[in-house]
């Protein structure tokens, strides 16, 4: 079993190379980048890749072109909205297919966390580009196999997290490279918003793998990484719940660590 540390160095991300990690460049196959556009074909079609789907609009280097769900309704109405073509929609059990589809070059999985891993692969062995939104995968045996598929295949595997592309953030991080800040004594993070649905995935721990610390903790875990500038060599938690009904046994509803 790989540990953390290993997947940890294995995916490239600590404190010192975030900031230097490249751009999405990669994704566009060696072609002219001031012309190209990739082609992007969305996996899970609720209301978080609506979101992503709408701000694709006024992006000049990425454009919606295909869409897989489980849903028919959903994929008729993606169609008419973004003008997808009928050899570009599939359904999860037609995904092998989309091998043959020269239109397509990325697959945005967008699917509940439990589901990255197995969708990663099966992107990745039809030779398309993977971007897949955070939590990249529900522990690190998990992230390990979608790094080693990717790689086996010759795609990319971008993740949905931002935060190190960000200027403002980037410049944070020079301001602690260079000493301007002083010592770093003491960093708080937080991070959260009010839950909706109680009967969404994301309160289901077979789907998402976990609560609060999994879905959004990244922003305050990478947060503390970005201006310490160091690696965690322990870590203390303390969870509480004020809803045990909403969050069930392994749904976090607020942690401190």
């Amino acid at each position: 079993m790989i540990s953390r540390r290993k997947f940890i160095q294995k995916a490239g991300l600590t404190a010192s190379t975030l900031p230097l990690m490249p751009a999405a460049e990669t994704l566009f196959n060696n072609q002219n980048q001031n012309q190209a556009v990739l082609r992007v074909a969305i996996m899970g079609l609720g209301s978080y890749a609506n979101r992503v789907a709408r701000a694709m609009e006024s992006c000049t280097r990425a454009k919606v072109v295909g869409v897989i769900s489980g849903t028919p309704s959903k994929v008729k109405e993606w169609q008419a909205r973004y003008s997808i073509p009928e050899e570009n929609c599939y359904n999860y059990e037609t995904i092998s297919e989309i091998a043959s589809n020269k239109n397509i070059d990325a697959v945005y999985i967008i699917t509940p966390n439990a589901l990255h891993c197995e969708q990663t692969l099966q992107v990745a062995k039809a030779g398309k580009h993977v971007i897949c939104e955070k939590p990249m995968a529900i522990n690190a045996v998990e992230g390990a196999r979608m790094i080693a598929a990717c790689e086996a295949a010759g795609v990319q595997l971008l993740i949905g997290y931002r935060m190190h592309f960000e200027p403002k953030t980037l410049e944070a991080i020079a301001l602690r490279a260079s000493g301007e800040l002083g010592k770093i004594l003491f960093f708080q993070g937080l991070s959260g918003f009010r839950i909706g649905n109680p009967n969404q995935w994301r309160l289901n721990k077979k789907l998402s793998g976990g609560g609060a610390m999994m879905d959004i903790g990244i922003y305050s875990i990478n947060g503390a990484r970005y201006m310490i500038g160091e690696e965690p060599t322990w870590v203390t938690a303390q969870e509480t719940k004020t809803d045990p009904i909403k969050f069930k046994e392994g749904i976090d509803e607020t942690i401190q660590f």
